[in-house]
């Protein structure tokens, strides 16, 4: 709390001259034209000096001088503007004084620290209540005590209630704009977990891919170097041109995966699992069914792809899936995988749920959408998402590197 009251200070001190500036002007001037037309013995009690009321002009000076300083010095201005305002009431009181005084018991409640703050809550309070036990002493006469008490509240505790009401809600703005800046600075970190999980989760994947590869190059390379060869033996030669022809393959497929995804490599020591392939499709569209979904699949891919490829497409399907089940309205949703101009494109549609006014409602656009197209555009791919003629339509296209 003291640190944001400090940052609004700091925030408002730059404009704090000038505006202090216009203030003593405007105050004296007011003064002044008070003085003019007589104004003078306003708070009684002092000698009478109306035939000599520009006397006056000296206490109006002396206050407006200390207004020049409430910005810097709030504290010491409002003490000399308390005994120049004593002055003034001792020689029957004037109006442009007794502004000044308001005006010095403002911005002290404005600028001061809280400690400062309550100290001088604490004495407007027992100026209040010690006018009107003097007022009583004095005249015995309930009204009159009465109406001491309400001036002085007016002229010392209503500025000190302003200032103090103002200082309140520009600390609530400033909580308010912390709290924003905050919860931005949550949703940003949020934003980043999801994305160093998913490529955590995706660099699993390749891992389990380029094992098997190289799992394959080792056993083949260990099959050629330990077969017994003769120059004359034929049979041998096709043997070995044959484990070499296996390595090569498994060597170019194990670069094609490095190649996609050596760039979403992470660290990472959680228990994998084998990675899901388009293969398994039928058995995760099973599992939406089988929560009241209708879901229809056209899929017309290749027996073989590039493990990044396939894996990715599965993700954006399974999150798709997901999406629709958690935002859909239970209408059918249709899955198409196929592959065309060398990518694989993939195409789920599913129909939005109606908000009471009967508008579709758009599903939330977060972590999921953010988690699909990390996956498209990590492999070099396309990914778009929005609502279409009452449905949700998500699209894909990741491109497919072709065998050498």
């Amino acid at each position: 709390m003291r640190e944001q009251v400090g940052l609004w200070r700091e925030r408002t001190s730059g404009t704090d001259s000038a505006r202090v500036v216009r203030d003593a002007v405007a105050t004296f001037a007011a003064g002044l034209a008070l003085l003019g037309v007589g104004l003078v013995g306003t708070w009684g009690g002092g000698p009478s000096l109306a035939g000599t009321r520009w006397w006056f002009v000296l206490t109006l000076a002396a206050m407006c001088a200390l207004l020049l300083g409430k910005a810097r010095r709030p504290l010491v201005t409002l003490t000399g503007g308390t005994l120049v305002f004593a002055v003034d009431l001792a020689l029957g009181g004037s109006m442009g004084v007794a502004i000044g005084l308001l005006d010095l018991i403002y911005s002290a409640a404005l600028r001061v620290g809280a400690p400062a703050l309550r100290r001088l809550g604490t004495g407007v309070a027992a100026c209040v209540i010690g006018a009107t036990v003097a007022a009583f002493a004095a005249t015995g006469d309930l009204r009159e005590t009465a109406n001491v008490a309400l001036l002085t509240f007016a002229v010392l505790g209503t500025p000190l209630w302003w200032g103090r009401s103002v200082r309140q809600q520009a600390e609530l703005a400033a909580l308010a704009s912390a709290r924003a800046r905050d919860l931005a600075r949550i949703g940003e970190l949020r934003e980043q977990e999801v994305v160093h999980a998913e490529r955590t989760r995706m660099a699993g994947d390749l891992h389990d891919a380029l094992a098997s590869h190289l799992s394959a190059v080792a056993i083949h390379s260990e099959a050629a170097l330990a077969a017994p060869r003769r120059s004359d033996d034929v049979h041998a030669a096709h043997r070995d041109r044959e484990a070499l022809s296996a390595i090569r393959a498994s060597s170019v497929a194990a670069l094609r995966e490095m190649r996609a995804m050596i760039d979403l490599l992470r660290a990472g020591e959680e228990t994998r699992t084998s990675p899901a392939r388009l293969d398994e499709l039928d058995a995760l569209v099973a599992g939406f069914r089988g929560q009241g979904m209708a879901v229809s699949v056209r899929r017309a891919v290749p027996a073989e792809l590039p493990a990044a490829v396939d894996q990715a497409a599965y993700r954006i399907v399974q999150e798709s899936l997901a999406n629709a089940l958690r935002h859909g309205r239970g209408g059918p949703v249709d899955i198409a995988v196929d592959r065309a101009d060398g990518a694989l494109r993939v195409d789920v549609v599913n129909q939005l749920a109606r908000t009471d006014g009967g508008r579709a409602a758009r599903p939330g656009s977060g972590v999921g959408l953010l988690t699909m197209r990390e996956r498209a555009e990590a492999l070099g791919g396309t990914f778009r998402a929005g609502a279409d003629t009452g449905s949700w339509r998500v699209h894909a296209t990741i491109p497919v590197e072709e065998g050498p």
